[in-house]
């Protein structure tokens, strides 16, 4: 029996709140049952399918990256999660350093396109707010155009 991505995440995101004694309440509104669905979607085959080409294990780190933005942009639920979930991601593959790692950023672009972000928007986004002035988001811009 393999162990899906997400719960793997939701366990590590949850494991502060249970060893606090904090009680976890759902807001019962849009965004909770936006990011339940979202990451639930996140790659299977991240947790090591048998596939190990790097080809292919850089196609499913680029989807769960489109998948986790594609949720932050539509859910808005803070850059902090987003961030929690991208290291999530990048640990879960391995990924090393991928602030310099241009498939982030591209994956990125496509995550936005996907949930449907109008291009003006971006900018407006905290995550994407700090990158303005980076090639990084000229990387974000492009592949959304052309997603």
């Amino acid at each position: 029996m393999r162990i899906s991505t997400i719960t793997v995440v939701l366990v590590i995101l949850s494991l502060p709140i249970f060893l606090s004694g904090c009680s976890v309440s759902y807001s019962g509104g849009k965004s909770s049952d936006s990011i339940s669905a979202s990451l639930d979607s996140i790659s299977d085959s991240s947790s090591g399918g048998g596939d190990s080409s790097s080809a292919s294990a850089a196609n499913n780190y680029a989807e769960d990256v489109i998948v986790a933005t594609a949720d932050y942009a539509s859910s808005q639920s803070g850059v902090e999660r987003f961030l929690q979930v991208i290291s999530n991601i990048v640990r879960i593959h391995g990924v090393v350093d991928w602030e310099r790692d241009q498939l982030t950023y591209i994956s990125m672009g496509k995550g936005l396109k996907q949930a449907g972000v109008d291009e003006k928007t971006i900018a407006t986004l905290a995550y994407f707010q700090g990158l303005t002035n980076r090639s990084d988001y000229l990387l974000v811009l492009e592949s959304y155009r052309q997603s």
